[in-house]
């Protein structure tokens, strides 16, 4: 399994590596993806002031997916937005029936591209306004083959549905019971 994470200038810390660490750790190939390059050819920062570099450009990447993922934060999902390859991407994954993902701001995004039309999502609090779609407030939220949260305090539950969608529920279970911190049997 192979999921892709698209990150813009901008994008929410927590949201994008909480998601990213409980992909690898189910054994998930996570492929680390720059929609633009103001800062350096291949280094992000992120909306708290973490540069992160080694990525891969979007425009460069043709190889097929399982999952995109798109963190939220302010600047970065306005960023996004500004991206043609995030709508490449999008328009591939949704083509494809790829699962697509998105948390906090990021689910903005899929609704302004309409693909929250009769949809059930969530996402932060006011980031639904203008948004053509069924809002639940939920925090976590699967319709099909969207998966949305709330917010980056759910950034791990969204991982694990992530992983449950595409591995099954006992490998999200068993991540679960790796990162929870209690010795159970």
């Amino acid at each position: 399994m192979r999921a892709v994470i698209l990150y813009a200038n901008g994008f929410e810390d927590v949201e994008a590596i909480a998601t990213r660490d409980v992909l690898v750790r189910a054994g998930i190939e996570v492929v680390d993806l720059l929609t633009e390059n103001i800062y350096s050819e291949f280094e992000v920062k992120s909306s708290h002031g973490l540069f992160l570099n080694r990525f891969n450009k979007a425009s460069d990447f043709n190889i097929d997916f399982d999952a995109l993922i798109l963190p939220g934060g302010g600047l970065g999902v306005k960023n996004l937005l500004a991206s043609l390859e995030t709508k490449r991407l999008l328009d591939t994954a949704f083509k494809k029936q790829k699962l697509v993902c998105a948390i906090c701001a990021a689910p903005m995004v899929l609704g302004k591209y309409g693909y929250l039309k009769n949809k059930k999502y969530t996402c932060f609090a006011g980031c639904n306004e203008g948004i053509d779609g069924d809002f639940t407030a939920k925090e976590v939220e699967i319709d099909g083959n969207i998966i949305t949260a709330r917010s980056m305090l759910y950034s791990v539950p969204f991982g694990l549905a992530i992983i449950e969608r595409l591995l099954g529920k006992t490998i999200s279970d068993s991540v679960y019971k790796q990162i929870e911190g209690l010795n159970r049997k």
